[in-house]
């Protein structure tokens, strides 16, 4: 085991790829909830107004937007590639979660400008060069064709298709792109049905839904979530992530300030420290219990998530919750 993330942190991507792809054997699949920011935080002097920015609920012209959307999709798609290159397997990536009655149409315009900043992928050679040289394949899955058909974006829809035609050679890593506006109770009704009715009445099992819905590959378990801001886990992928048994982070900021440092620290938490932890063989003594039960009665009032609100920001934030122990293992006060 390595001793400190100073020291994981000092080794290469390809040395920590091959120990992800070790300790994650069979589990290699994480969600990257990637969201980004309401504001636009990199205003130009036209955007200010009276010490006030112009925010993204606003309707700017389709050009503004299109710059605007164009920013955090490259982060989200560079981003993308720096997790395979650190060995990850699988990437889901909940794009769209929620019932169409329930957004409102500013909200349903601005995902269609989200898809449409993904044809990056058809029309950015150096970004084409970089997924096909990693081995990333791309798949859509969930309900984008019935959202995309409710847009009338037939066009955009045929490019999203050709997305995945022109990557679906790659086999190294895969990227799961999804879209949910139905109940994750109703789609797997529907998808049971469905796979019954087209195979003779054959009774699907978990790994054949797992392949009909996503896109005909096979997908391991999530073992890893990753949010961003407040804690919640909107968009968990249904079939793979069923049992719970994902580690969760979250990371400050929105996910567009994530840095490859912040991911090497998830992933030295995950490998290095949670697991070790939880092992079946670690055997605890006596005093290691002792000094558990003054961690544990010393932060009996803090609870992880518990945050409050810049006054002067008007942004939600985590209050740092826990009590360290001490080098002793008594809890310090500060």
């Amino acid at each position: 085991m390595l001793e400190s993330f100073e020291k994981f942190n000092q080794l290469s991507n390809e040395e920590i790829s091959d120990i992800v792809i070790d300790k994650l054997d069979g589990i290699n699949t994480i969600v990257y909830a990637f969201k980004v920011s309401s504001y636009n935080l990199h205003p130009k002097n036209d955007d200010i107004r009276d010490n006030e920015l112009t925010t993204t609920t606003t309707s700017p012209s389709t050009k503004e937007s299109a710059i605007k959307t164009k920013i955090p999709i490259n982060k989200l798609l560079n981003d993308l590639v720096m997790m395979c290159n650190h060995g990850i397997k699988t990437i889901c990536y909940p794009m769209w979660c929620g019932k169409l009655e329930d957004k409102t149409p500013i909200q349903i315009s601005n995902f269609i400008q989200f898809l449409e900043g993904l044809l990056e992928l058809l029309e950015n050679e150096s970004l084409i060069k970089l997924y096909n040289e990693t081995g990333i394949r791309i798949i859509f899955y969930g309900d984008f064709k019935l959202l995309l058909k409710h847009c009338n974006a037939d066009e955009l829809l045929k490019k999203i298709e050709l997305i995945m035609e022109q990557t679906k050679q790659n086999s190294s890593h895969t990227i799961l792109m999804g879209t949910n506006i139905e109940e994750p109770s109703e789609t797997i009704i529907k998808n049971i049905i469905s796979y019954y009715n087209c195979n003779g009445n054959i009774k699907p099992t978990t790994q054949d839904l797992i392949k009909q819905y996503y896109g005909g590959v096979i997908v391991d378990p999530v073992s890893l979530y990753l949010g961003c801001n407040r804690f919640t886990t909107e968009g968990r992928p249904i079939l793979i992530s069923d049992k719970g048994n994902e580690d969760i982070y979250f990371s400050i900021g929105s996910s567009e300030y994530l840095s490859k440092t912040g991911f090497r620290k998830v992933l030295f938490d995950k490998l290095f420290l949670r697991q070790v932890a939880n092992a079946k063989e670690y055997q605890l003594k006596i005093d290691d219990i002792k000094k558990m039960e003054i961690f544990y009665l010393g932060n009996r009032e803090n609870v992880m998530g518990v945050g409050n609100i810049n006054p002067k920001g008007n942004y939600w934030y985590p209050d740092p919750q826990v009590i360290l122990p001490s080098v002793n293992g008594n809890n310090d006060e500060n």
